[in-house]
């Protein structure tokens, strides 16, 4: 908030006392003594000093007000631009003469609307454009966007990205709910394929219910991925980031537990350390970490829990020596943005 109008009411009261207490002191002789010819100079200069301080308070509200027009001017200027610019945006999605929309303009569509902070009706849109057709079965990691979707899963992530990102509470829950309801279709080991902004990294700000949200959906998306080194590791340094990161000792048991599950795994490949952004995280770390699972108190979190935590551990078990895939050699460091 600017500094003027205070200063502009400082001068203005400065003015009116001035302009009270000048002449009382003139008048009385204080200034210029006491005989009338005195008197008669010191209503003059009174009078003068009363006019100029008058132009000068109706010329310091005359430029406040000006600037404040202006100002608000401009602010509605760039609420119309941005509006405009996000209807824009949405005709992008909109289907034109009965057909379907391109997926580039679909993926273009909604990517603008996240950077015209309008990053909840991005992630509303995202809903019927990405899911695929839940009367079939969901195809495997990779093969495509399913018989429904609309736009390709790195533009979604993209959208998604941007939605939990926001500071809006309801685009972070609808995104961490898009997240977790095609995790199934989503390649652990395809970094475009996971959101950066809790890639190795976490915002413990997240509500409960996206907290929860996300990391089911990056156990799911683990488990229906290839069953690698390179996705033991990725999950495993994602799974620290959130209990480094997270101070709730709920969330810190839990994630404490899935990583547990896939420590005795790591020992057998020999990991000892992983590239954690600007640090390392260790074996020991995660040791420290999977001494603090807990059951949550609520009984039936507590059971969802384990059985997602048991089934971890069954395809942790499974996994094999990376294959040199396009995109491997980028499993082995996880790099926060």
């Amino acid at each position: 908030m600017s500094k003027k109008p205070k200063t502009i009411t400082l001068l203005s009261w400065s003015a009116l006392f001035v302009a009270a207490v000048l002449p009382v002191a003139l008048l009385r002789g204080g200034l210029l003594g006491t005989g009338g010819s005195s008197q008669l100079v010191s209503v003059l200069t009174y009078i003068g000093v009363l006019v100029t301080a008058s132009i000068s308070l109706i010329g310091y509200g005359v430029t406040l007000q000006t600037e404040q027009r202006l100002e608000n001017e401009q602010e509605e200027r760039q609420r119309q631009l941005r509006l405009d610019a996000a209807m824009r945006a949405g005709q992008l999605v909109s289907p034109h003469d009965a057909e379907p929309a391109h997926p580039a303009a679909l993926a273009s569509g909604l990517l603008a609307l996240t950077q015209l902070d309008q990053a909840e009706l991005a992630v509303a849109l995202l809903v019927d454009l990405w899911s695929g057709d839940r009367n079939e079965s969901e195809p495997g990691p990779g093969s495509g966007n399913g018989s429904s979707s609309r736009v390709s899963h790195e533009a979604a992530i993209l959208v998604i990205d941007a939605a939990l990102r926001s500071t809006s509470p309801s685009a972070r829950l609808v995104a961490a709910e898009l997240l977790c309801r095609n995790a199934t279709r989503l390649d652990t080991c395809q970094s475009l394929h996971w959101p950066s902004v809790v890639d190795g990294c976490w915002d413990p700000t997240f509500g409960p219910k996206t907290k929860l949200l996300i990391v089911e959906a990056l156990v799911r998306m683990t488990m229906t991925g290839p069953a690698e080194e390179g996705a033991l590791r990725s999950v495993a340094v994602r799974l620290y980031g959130i209990w480094e990161a997270d101070p709730t000792a709920e969330v810190r048991g839990c994630i404490g537990k899935f990583i547990g599950k896939v420590l005795g795994r790591l020992h057998d490949f020999g990991v000892k350390q992983f590239v954690h952004g600007p640090k390392m995280v260790t074996i020991e770390n995660l040791q420290a970490a999977a001494a603090s699972a807990a059951d949550n108190p609520d009984d039936y979190l507590a059971k969802l829990s384990n059985e997602l935590g048991n089934a971890l551990g069954e395809w942790a078990a499974s996994c094999q020596a990376q294959r040199p895939n396009p995109g491997a050699l980028a499993t082995a460091a996880i790099l926060p943005l």
